[in-house]
């Protein structure tokens, strides 16, 4: 896998058959007009679906892609971690590990996101990928139903 690391999202989209070669052209040409990300111009075209993006973009970073449930979520975990950070950046904290921080963000490649996380958490982040509507869906559950803790 760390081959895919050097592989653009377009062309890993190709590899795996979700796109043709003459779809990427089309794409690449399509992005530079319109100035936005190769996933989003996808999506747009109706191309790809988000899960399969994101299907991808997980083999490209080499790292676990999610679906969350609110069953799933640890709330003693969310209640100390700052709401501002989950809000501001689409992020779920997602399980304790030893002295490891485990993460889903809906844009894994945030690096401000990752940095804010770092300087609130001291130690080892480990990063998952989720759907931005996974990640909303969460988010809006942990509003109404995890209570603030005092900082």
């Amino acid at each position: 896998m760390a081959e895919n690391r050097k592989k653009r999202l377009g062309e890993l989209l190709f590899e795996y058959g979700i796109i043709t070669q003459e779809e990427l052209i089309n794409v690449l040409k399509e992005q530079k007009i319109r100035n936005k990300r190769v996933g989003e111009v996808i999506i747009g075209l109706n191309l790809a679906s988000q899960d399969q993006i994101n299907w991808v973009l997980s083999k490209q970073l080499d790292i676990p892609y999610v679906q969350m449930e609110t069953t799933q979520l640890d709330l003693e975990l969310l209640k100390e971690f700052p709401r501002i950070l989950i809000k501001n950046y689409n992020l779920i904290p997602l399980i304790k590990i030893n002295n490891t921080l485990v993460i889903a963000m809906s844009d894994p490649t945030d690096e401000e996101a990752i940095q804010k996380v770092k300087s609130f958490y001291k130690n080892d982040i480990e990063l998952s990928l989720a759907s931005f509507k996974n990640i909303f869906e969460m988010i809006l559950y942990i509003e109404k139903e995890v209570p603030l803790e005092k900082h």
